[in-house]
């Protein structure tokens, strides 16, 4: 029963891992951790285009640095990740919605302080900016051809993917925390007597937790040791990987913490009776 009881739970608790890795929250994560953005917007400075012309060329890279732009750049680095991770195709950036996110640096940028415009010099620089936009546009479009920020996922990861999801997907999640269940039920069972079937179905869930621990320390010090010659990419999965990992350690440290939290009033509670 134990090795059932660790068995099951270790592959409920992996296919959670691997929907927390994928998720929004893994993938910004990875994002944030890498300065994907960060490096982004650095090759975009380095275009000519950015410059309008050489005019509005410090501006244009304060707004760059914005918050509103920053956010923006994440949001859709995610989406390029996550379609490709469920096999969807992906846009390119299109010209309305980047002038959109250029407008709200701007505001953003002027209302702390960052750059100066007034009323008149605000709008000869959107009419700039308008009329710029189109090379723009395309100038960012061919910065995020060449980092591959469209193309994360090559096919060997691909299909990695595509096992781990079938592996784990929500009838082998569902179905492996039903056998973990009935497995806890059974040591009740058989330790009825003593009482101390849900002490040890913690503890079993605990080692299990333990071991996810162990695979997100090995992936962190993994990024820590190569991360220089790791590509990007690479380093964005592994980042999504140990997170998946540590959420499931989380959740399966809640489990078995409660089971043996809760063991003495089990005792008391039926050696009473």
């Amino acid at each position: 029963m134990a090795v059932i009881l660790i068995a099951s739970s270790a592959l409920a608790l992996g296919s959670y891992a691997v929907g927390e890795a994928i998720s929004e929250e893994g993938v910004e994560k990875a994002i944030t951790e890498t300065d994907a953005v960060g490096e982004l917007t650095d090759n975009i400075i380095q275009q000519n285009t950015v410059n309008m012309g050489g005019v509005y060329g410090e501006t244009m890279q304060a707004i760059l640095k914005s918050d509103a732009m920053t956010d923006y750049f994440t949001e859709y680095t995610a989406r390029c990740l996550q379609s490709q991770i469920y096999g969807e195709e992906m846009e390119e950036l299109g010209s309305d919605d980047l002038n959109m996110a250029f407008s709200r640096g701007t505001d953003e940028c002027i209302a702390n302080g960052t750059i100066t415009m007034n009323k008149g010099e605000r709008a000869m620089f959107d009419t700039a900016l308008n009329l710029a936009m189109p090379a723009l546009t395309e100038g960012i479009n061919y910065v995020l051809s060449q980092m591959n920020l469209t193309d994360f996922v090559d096919e060997e990861t691909a299909e990695q993917i595509e096992m781990a999801r079938t592996a784990t997907s929500d009838e082998v999640r569902y179905g492996a925390a039903g056998i973990a269940i009935l497995a806890c039920i059974l040591l009740f069972a058989l330790y009825w007597r003593s009482k101390s079937g849900m002490l040890l179905c913690g503890i079993l869930i605990l080692v299990v937790a333990a071991l996810f621990y162990g695979v997100s320390m090995m992936i962190d010090k993994t990024v820590t040791a190569d991360g220089a010659g790791l590509v990007l990419s690479r380093q964005m999965m592994y980042i999504m990987i140990s997170y998946g990992a540590t959420e499931a350690m989380k959740v399966g440290t809640v489990i078995g913490g409660a089971m043996i939290v809760a063991c003495p009033i089990f005792k008391l509670v039926f050696r009473s009776r």
